[in-house]
């Protein structure tokens, strides 16, 4: 999450969610990671901050999309932009993209006019250890918007998010542990780090470090925060307890023997989600219910339409008549009312069923009954198993749309 270069290619299909992850990213150059710590209130807060503008978009469109061939229309950019900085020179600076981790799992990211000010709109994550090499990933949006979404909706954009990556880190976390584990068995955690002068000391777990290789300016942040579990896990209690006993079932001989769950597993949204969501829950019982009562439309459209002329055949019409000018019996007279307003509802029965396999309105409710169950079965879709390998592959060929393959 505090990765923003990880989001920019992992989230590549949405153009948004790439160009949101940009404004996170560092250069190295005139846009660079400004990081501020507080160890206030006997705990340990840092906020990573820096200029909200594109940078991985701009260095794709301006030097990877153009080869020697563009010079004439580099030229031109070129020209442009120098029009475009002098009409922007008074122009308001941008806002900071800044992205806050608050021990030991809350994370927060925001645009802000300075790291200080307040945000219109803030992503807050929590992300809570339920055990050894598993947690539960909690999420909020908190903006200023004139209406409110459908918390479903979220759910689903949410779980669309999440499907992008999750398979990667459920195998990435077993290399995490294994390194972890390797780290505690070679000693060299010792009292697992210290505080001197407010500052969290470097790990002396190089076997757990050296897993990870930090080139870009963006990860001066995921540095200091290596650096922060490196000194504080094996302080928790049972921690480095639990990734030995972890390691002694799953590794042998330096290599793990864990089986690999597959991606219908790691990626059941039911299991995980839906299930124990009341919101998505509801959602998925109207869903069905929706398509069983389009179903039965249908159904009964259709057999309207077969019957309907024979029905219309064995109509036969009765001249309506005045039952209390007989000269019969009161009885009689009934009986005669009694069949008049049989032919009545008889008649108002046949024109409704008329109108009803009339070609226009028979074919209208066909296409809202198909219409419905379709849209609820999509809608239900979206609350179990989807991220296959196919939608896999379709997903990865987004990245080339922000950074072109050379």
């Amino acid at each position: 999450i505090m990765d923003p270069d990880h989001g920019f290619f992992a989230h590549s299909s949405s153009e948004t969610a790439a160009k949101g992850f940009d404004w996170y990213s560092a250069d190295g150059i005139e846009n660079r990671v400004q990081l501020d710590e507080d160890f206030s209130d006997g705990g340990w807060k840092i906020i990573g901050s820096v200029n909200a503008v594109e940078k991985l978009l701009k260095y794709n469109k301006d030097i990877r999309s153009n080869g020697a061939d563009n010079k004439q229309q580099q030229n031109q950019e070129a020209t442009t932009n120098d029009i475009d900085n002098d009409n922007n020179a008074d122009a308001a600076p941008s806002k900071l993209a800044t992205t806050a981790f608050v021990a030991p799992s809350l994370i927060y990211m925001g645009r802000r006019d300075d790291s200080q000010s307040s945000s219109s709109f803030i992503s807050a994550f929590w992300v809570c250890p339920t055990g050894t090499g598993k947690s539960r990933f909690m999420s909020a949006t908190i903006g200023k918007l004139p209406f409110s979404l459908p918390r479903w909706l979220m759910h689903i954009n949410l779980n669309n998010f999440l499907d992008q990556d999750t398979f990667l880190l459920c195998g990435q976390h077993r290399a995490v542990l294994k390194r972890e584990a390797e780290g505690y068995l070679s000693g060299e955690d010792d009292d697992g780090g210290s505080e001197e002068g407010n500052n969290i000391a470097v790990t002396n777990n190089n076997v757990r470090k050296s897993t990870y290789v930090y080139k870009s300016p963006s990860e001066r942040l995921p540095v200091r925060l290596g650096q922060f579990f490196d000194a504080t896990l094996s302080r928790v209690p049972n921690r480095k307890e639990g990734v030995l006993s972890w390691y002694d079932k799953h590794a042998n001989g330096g290599k793990l023997l864990e089986e690999w769950p597959s991606r219908e597993v790691v990626l059941d949204r039911y299991e995980q989600h839906t299930k124990v969501c009341p919101d998505s829950m509801g959602l998925v019982k109207n869903c069905d219910a929706v398509k069983k009562t389009s179903k039965l439309v249908g159904m009964a459209m259709i057999f309207l339409k077969m019957v309907w002329k024979k029905s219309q055949d064995s109509v036969v019409p009765t001249a309506l008549t005045n039952p209390f000018v007989s000269s019969g019996f009161t009885l009689a007279a009934v009986r005669q009312l009694l069949t008049q307003s049989t032919y009545a509802v008889g008649s108002l029965a046949n024109s409704l069923g008329t109108c009803l396999v009339r070609g226009k309105t028979f074919y209208s409710i066909l296409a809202l009954a198909y219409l419905s169950n379709a849209i609820a079965s999509r809608i239900k879709r979206e609350f179990f198993f989807k991220f296959d390998e196919e939608l896999h592959r379709k997903d990865i060929k987004s990245i080339a749309k922000n950074w072109i393959d050379l």
